[in-house]
């Protein structure tokens, strides 16, 4: 990637196309000056790569990871079980987002893969990401940051409902029940994304004292 925020991609395009107009009206007036049109075709085509860099970058921050993980973690995991992970993962999604008092997003684009024994990685991605889901001002990602807060809370039913506010009786629920799949596959868990800059995660223990003592 030739930089790390959506902001100076665009800066350093429009700058691009700016000089992109300027040199192409140039050769319009001095059409002899061959050395010009040259630097112009480089130019053309940098611009192009820059705007295809700048298409994965957008594609790697929308993309987050589950890891399950731990000693005791139940393998080989099913797509049924897999399937039933993203809804659930989904709906606390939605049910932040709502929170937040934002529409709820569309279902997910789920990819999953096996990285080694004793551990799984499950892909998450925004489907059809946009300039707008980069910034944490985005609904999408503003309630996907919403999880990594209850995540960061721990066990501690308290903060979570702190967390969650006066009105988060339905996204803790949903909450609850994501955490229920996971303890069906007896494992700890780590949730990252942008990249890996933003990274949560609970122990299976952590999760099972959240599921039998937080009451929604």
């Amino acid at each position: 990637m030739f930089y790390k925020t959506i902001e100076e991609y665009e800066r350093e395009l429009k700058e691009m196309e700016i000089e992109l107009e300027e040199t192409k009206e140039y050769i319009k007036k001095h059409p002899e000056k061959l050395g010009t049109q040259g630097n112009y075709k480089t130019m053309k085509y940098l611009y192009k790569v820059f705007k295809e860099d700048k298409i994965n970058f957008i594609n790697d921050v929308t993309t987050f990871n589950l890891k399950l993980h731990g000693e005791s973690l139940i393998q080989p995991i099913s797509i049924q079980n897999l399937n039933s992970l993203n809804i659930k993962f989904n709906e606390t999604t939605n049910s932040a987002i709502t929170l937040l008092k934002n529409k709820t997003i569309s279902s997910e684009e789920l990819l999953n893969k096996s990285i080694s024994k004793g551990s799984y990685n499950i892909i998450f991605a925004f489907s059809n990401p946009t300039e707008e889901d980069v910034k944490r001002t985005s609904p999408r990602k503003r309630g996907l940051m919403k999880i990594f807060n209850f995540i960061n809370c721990g066990d501690d039913i308290e903060k979570l409902k702190k967390e969650a506010g006066p009105n988060g009786n339905e996204v803790l629920k949903s909450y609850k029940e994501f955490l229920a799949e996971i303890i069906k596959h007896n494992a700890d868990f780590t949730l990252d994304t942008e990249m890996g800059t933003v990274k949560a995660g609970l122990t299976l223990e952590q999760c099972r004292n959240i599921c039998e003592n937080l009451n929604v």
